[in-house]
């Protein structure tokens, strides 16, 4: 440990555990440690000394607090900074991939549609801070990082506070803030004021280097690089890549103009300019955002949901429009957010929200239809009716909806065709409870899920969607209330038979049957079969893709599960299961790291769900991470499962700490005599242990009661310890997975 990192963790110590130093520029250090407040790994950037000194801690905090106040789906976002003897220092989450830099040092040229992904990304960021008032002042591949198939912009704030000081960013003296080959021509003469147009020239830099290989000005020196930047114009970049469109050459060209005035006036034009007369898909997208229901009775939500769930589902069959899933626009629900950076979070160029107010059966809805781009309103209407016109008002604003988009993308769209499941009112109501509790992924939510569905299919025998939520329902609470096996797949095979023989083309329907397959049947062909179905069906249900990339896992077929659950991610980028579920796919890949930043993602996007924590929990063990572990098992005995407990038990026979791990076995049995526990719980635990003769013993009781768990037996990191036992062997063939 270097003198300097030992007198930081130090300084540090009560609020952070420092590991170790992760990289090294002209101005800072950044080393990775541990929140120990919140259990999480977080990034520490510590300026340098004399540059520390020469800012002074009061300009600096009060720089990094303007840039802290930034919130966008593509900004790095600040957790912490302050002083701390005589360091200067500032904190942001430990992300796990690499910076543009890293990735042109290793690939380049890009491919023209990353290169514009990658732009898109970083220009939305720097769109939404220009708006805010923030520049950025050193835009450049160091400072933009990739993870998970986006980019995100970094040190928002940092160049600014040294500008403000007069301090320098590059190793020669008497030179201006920023980095010269990526600085704009007034930044490199010193100029103080710069404004928004000076970081559009730095991202047309960043897109020049991406798609030609190489920055518009190079040179031996510091120096030479910026009289090239004051005084010379870039070759054109056709000459360099000669499949560059034209009208990317001339909007990356204007973007490079000498004077500001010659630019873009904003980096959301220089954009536009990029993706001229494109049809691309965002083009003609739309998010239907939850409607608020402003009801006296809160109960009444349910109706105000189901509203959003019908729209969505209308629009989704609209030819040539793509329509942001319901679990991605559900996970913004009753979040304040501008609807720009909505835009850029789920990709769409239109958002539709809304009102409902339900009394009696008098209804009062709103709709507006906004453009992400600038937040204009595009059309807006109010609804009073009655409760018996409901479907007639979803069907009316799905064809309003169409007819203003038509004219405003001047395409053509199809028309949207709703799919009534049912005409019963009331059948309807109690579905649209069902789903919502369902939908809260808890105990109590799906024991009042079941009620609900049930009685609209007293309602209604011939609704396929409530047979299809019932299944779902019933093969959900296998874990949620630790309920037998047996009795819970039965249940949800009858009913998801059961829609499917109403409606052979729902595609939820076979998914569930699909899952029903693979995980109770150990029937993996006829598993792949119902799978493929249902992406036939719906090739964007994300749902499908999720838990088809788990059975592609399962029979050795890595790299397609991973780009199937990647899929899943890109259809639905706001789900936390399928975030979840990313990690799960990556631990059993043995990517621990991979999996652990994912699962950080998840908890950031909803902290209350127990399973999250578990699961990383399981990572860090594999790790040898096992405080970090162990707190983050504890964060999941909230979930009051036996696995939950079985997991703590398991981390503690692995640390050696064999008297609690037995305590947990004897709170497991004592459970066991007055209810129902998974014989997996006291597997787990005895797999800690090492005490390998039960651990067979409890494979056999997990087998005769078909737990799902045994279908990663090929791939799952806790059953390593047994691998070379020839007992496992048998094991694999039993259950076919000795392929």
């Amino acid at each position: 440990m270097t003198e300097t990192l030992t007198t930081l963790a130090a300084i540090l110590a009560d609020r952070y555990l420092l590991e170790r130093e992760v990289g090294r520029g002209a101005t800072a250090t950044v080393y990775v440690a541990e929140d120990r407040k919140h259990g999480r790994r977080v990034g520490i950037k510590v300026l340098r000394r004399e540059l520390a000194a020469q800012l002074g801690s009061e300009r600096f905090l009060r720089e990094i607090a303007i840039a802290a106040r930034l919130t966008h789906p593509h900004i790095v976002p600040l957790l912490d900074s302050g002083e701390a003897g005589g360091f200067l220092y500032y904190v942001m989450p430990f992300l796990q991939g690499e910076s543009l830099r890293h990735r042109l040092a290793r690939e380049r040229p890009f491919s023209l549609r990353e290169a514009l992904r990658i732009t898109r990304n970083v220009g939305t960021a720097l769109d939404y801070a220009h708006r805010e008032g923030v520049i950025h002042r050193d835009v450049k591949p160091e400072n933009i990082l990739l993870t998970d198939g986006h980019a995100l912009v970094a040190d928002f704030g940092i160049a600014r506070a040294i500008a403000q000081a007069g301090s320098n960013a590059i190793t020669e003296p008497g030179l201006a803030i920023g980095t010269p080959a990526y600085m704009s021509p007034e930044q490199a003469s010193a100029e103080q004021d710069v404004d928004a147009r000076s970081d559009l020239y730095s991202l047309a830099c960043v897109l020049f280097e991406m798609l030609a290989g190489e920055p518009p000005f190079s040179g031996p020196s510091a120096l030479r690089i910026i009289a090239r930047q004051l005084s010379e114009l870039p070759r054109p970049l056709r000459s360099l890549r000669p499949d560059t469109p034209v009208a990317i050459e001339q909007a990356v060209a204007r973007a490079l103009a000498k004077e500001p005035a010659g630019r873009f006036a904003s980096v959301a034009e220089f954009l536009e300019a990029l993706e001229p007369g494109a049809e691309s898909a965002r083009a003609r997208s739309i998010a239907v955002l939850p409607f608020a229901n402003t009801s006296p009775d809160p109960e009444n939500e349910y109706f105000s949901d189901g509203m959003t769930d019908e729209l969505i589902n209308a629009l989704t069959k609209v030819e040539g429009l793509r329509v942001a899933s319901r679990t991605s626009v559900f996970a913004l629900k009753g979040a304040a957010r501008d609807v720009r950076a909505i835009g850029s979070l789920l990709g769409v160029s239109t958002v539709l929200e809304g009102t409902v107010r339900k009394a009696g059966d008098r209804l009062r809805i709103t709709a507006r239809l906004t453009a992400t781009d600038d937040g204009r309103h595009l059309w807006s209407e109010r609804y009073d009716r009655t409760l018996h016109d409901v479907f007639a008002i979803q069907d009316e604003i799905a064809r309003l909806i169409v007819g203003t988009l038509r004219t405003i993308f001047q395409a053509e769209l199809g028309d949207p065709t709703p799919q009534r499941y049912t005409r019963n009112l009331e059948a309807y109501g109690l579905y649209l409870r069902g789903r919502f509790c369902w939908n809260k992924r808890s105990r109590e939510g799906v024991v009042e899920s079941i009620h609900y569905f049930e009685q609209a299919i007293a309602l209604d025998p011939e609704y396929a969607l409530a047979y299809a939520g019932l299944a779902d329902a019933y093969a959900l609470q296998v874990d949620y209330r630790g309920m037998p096996v047996i009795e819970g797949f039965a249940r949800a095979r009858s009913n998801a038979e059961r829609a499917l023989a109403l409606d052979e083309t729902l595609a939820e329907a076979h998914t569930s049957l699909a899952w029903l397959q693979f995980i109770y049947d150990w029937d993996w062909e006829c598993a792949l079969k119902s799978f493929r179905r249902a992406l036939e069906l719906n090739p964007a249900y994300a749902t499908a893709h999720q838990w088809y990339s788990f059975l592609l896992m399962v029979l050795d077929e890595r790299d397609e599960a991973l780009a199937e659950i990647h899929r899943a991610l890109d259809l639905d980028p706001a789900s936390v299961s399928i975030r979840r579920s990313v990690g799960f796919l990556h631990y059993y890949s043995r990517q621990y790291e991979t999996a652990v930043e994912h699962l950080h993602r998840a908890i950031a996007m909803n902290p209350t769900q127990p399973e999250t924590y578990r699961l990383l929990g399981l990572v860090l063990t594999q790790l040898g991470r096992y405080d970090e572990a162990e707190r983050a098992f504890r964060d999941s005995l909230s979930d009051e499962t036996a696995y939950a407990a079985a997991s703590l038990g398991y981390l503690q026979g692995v640390r050696g700490r064999r008297d609690e791990a037995d305590a947990v076995l004897g709170r497991l049995e004592e459970s066991a005599r007055t209810g129902y526990v998974s014989p997996v719980a006291f597997l787990m635990v005895h797999l800690g242990l090492g005490n390998f003769d039960q651990v067979f013993t409890w494979l056999l009781r997990s087998y005769e009661e078909r737990r799902g768990w045994l279908a990663y037996l090929k791939v799952d990191p806790m059953v390593d310890p047994i691998r070379n036992d020839p007992r496992f062997g048998d094991w694999l063939a039993r259950m076919n997975l000795n392929r």
